[in-house]
Parts: C-alpha cells; sequence; structure tokens
C-alpha cells in the first residue's frame, strides 16, 4: 500500500493456503456484525436515528436566521418609531433592503460561530486527544475523555472509529451553513482556518497557507498533524490513520517548513 523510498509497504503478508485455519472474523467484524466487543456498540437503528437527527438539527439551525433577521425588524419597528424607517418614502425599500443585509450578516456570522464553536466542544469531550498507537476496533479503549463525568458514559471505551464517526455526524452543521459552501469553506485561505484547527488540536506554524483556492483541507486527525513554518496545504488530504482489516493505526504526521501539499493530494502517515 503505496511506497518508502521507491519501495512498496506491505502491511502484512499473505498465506499461501487455500483455507485459512481458525476464525478469519476481522476486530471490525467481531465488533459491529457479532457484536463482540469490550464496549458497547451503537446498534444500526441508533446510527440511523443520530443521522436523522443531526441532519434536521442542522437543517433547522439555519433556518432560525430569517425567524431572527424578522423578528429583529420587528423590534426595530416597534421601539424605534421616531425614526421613521418603516415610512412610505420612495427610498424605504433600499433602506430596509440594507437592514435585512445588516441583520442577516450579523446573525449568520454569530450562527457560524457558534457552529465551530460547538464542534470543537463536542470534539474533545466524544474525541479528547488522539494517542499514537495501534488498536484493535472489538477491545480497544483508547483517548479517555477528559473530563471526570466522561466515566459515566459508556462511549468513553468505545474504540476511535466509532466515537469518530459520531463526531462527524455532530459536525454536519458546518456543512449545512452558507449555502452549499458550508462554514469552513469561507475561512479558507485566512487565519480563522489556522486557529480552527488549532483549536482542533492541530500544532500549525506561522505564515502557513490552508486552502488557499478556497476549498477545505481534510484533515481527519488534527491533534496529530504538525505543520512548520511557511507550509502551504491546498484542496488535499492529510490523514494520520491506517485502518486494515480492524487493526486501526494512529500516527504522528509532521509537514516541515516550507513544504507545499498541492491540490488533490493525499498524504498520509505510516
Amino acid at each position: 500500500m503505496g511506497s518508502q523510498n521507491g519501495q512498496a509497504v506491505c502491511l502484512s503478508r499473505g498465506s499461501k493456503e487455500k483455507e485459512p485455519k481458525g476464525d478469519t472474523t476481522t476486530p471490525f467484524g467481531q465488533a459491529y456484525y457479532e457484536r463482540e466487543a469490550d464496549y458497547f456498540v451503537i446498534p444500526y437503528i441508533g446510527i440511523l436515528f443520530i443521522g436523522l437527527l443531526t441532519a434536521t438539527l442542522s437543517a433547522v439551525y439555519w433556518s432560525i436566521s430569517a425567524v431572527t433577521v424578522a423578528q429583529v425588524l420587528r423590534q426595530i419597528q416597534i421601539h424605534f418609531r421616531h425614526l421613521y424607517l418603516f415610512e412610505d418614502t420612495w427610498y424605504r425599500f433600499g433602506l430596509l433592503y440594507g437592514l435585512i443585509a445588516i441583520c442577516f450578516i450579523c446573525v449568520l456570522n454569530i450562527q457560524a460561530i457558534l457552529a465551530m464553536a460547538w464542534v470543537i466542544l463536542t470534539k474533545w469531550l466524544v474525541i479528547g486527544r488522539r494517542k499514537e498507537g495501534t488498536f484493535l476496533w472489538d477491545k480497544s479503549s483508547y483517548c479517555e475523555f477528559l473530563f471526570e463525568f466522561s466515566r459515566f458514559i459508556r462511549l468513553q471505551s468505545s474504540p476511535v472509529g466509532q466515537r469518530w464517526q459520531l463526531h462527524l455526524s455532530l459536525s454536519k452543521i458546518l456543512n449545512k451553513g452558507f449555502g452549499h459552501l458550508g462554514v469552513l469553506d469561507t475561512l479558507t485561505g485566512t487565519v480563522f482556518i489556522a486557529w480552527y484547527y488549532r483549536a482542533l488540536g492541530a500544532k500549525v506554524g506561522e505564515n502557513c497557507s490552508l486552502g488557499a483556492s478556497g476549498h477545505v483541507v481534510l484533515m481527519t486527525e488534527p491533534d496529530l498533524v504538525e505543520l512548520g513554518n511557511n507550509a502551504s496545504l491546498d484542496d488535499c488530504s492529510v490523514v494520520a490513520h491506517i485502518n486494515s482489516r480492524g487493526h486501526f493505526a494512529l500516527n504522528r504526521l509532521v509537514i516541515g517548513n516550507g513544504y507545499a501539499v498541492s491540490t488533490f493530494t493525499f498524504r498520509m502517515a505510516y
């Protein structure tokens, strides 16, 4: 899988036997299909419910802006009658259009900040700080929660894969805002996207360019990624895990000073 110093990387050697002896079920299969794991595995109906719930709540959340703007304009009409903002004048259309635009800009930016704060908070609550190592899907107790009350939550003993997928569902709110772009697409190439990745645990050096072309950098494990000064990443994938037959390996990924990862490039740690 891939290459290192010009040689193919072999993750595991196969067997010459036609019929493998013993149980060939992978740790992933034991955990998710046979439900033989050392932790609580969310059933399929639970996964479906979480997906529908997060999609519904995300749609409702971003619909609040229109209702909020209407209520703000109503309060302005009630409490600022002496300004005659809603009088029948030749410039009323332009004035109301400007007020609506200003209100929408303010409300949507507040929603975007709250959505990013939600994703950052749930990342640390659900996943915590990732650590390097190899973990089995049916036995891993990888990455205990950072907070004391986490010991009362069954998910604390689940593998990184299940909690990672749960956090991805909780992060859907970022992809629903600002039309089809999503919140993060509007921040690419700015210092704000660097702040966001740092809040998720990534080490980002000075003067780094992240998605300057307008496309978000896919960074699946930010807390295992380290970017040097003046590094440039553009519409690429930076992945710090390898999942092979139920063996989930997490490795630190370092991109040095001045390095560039160009468009459609897949950078993987192994």
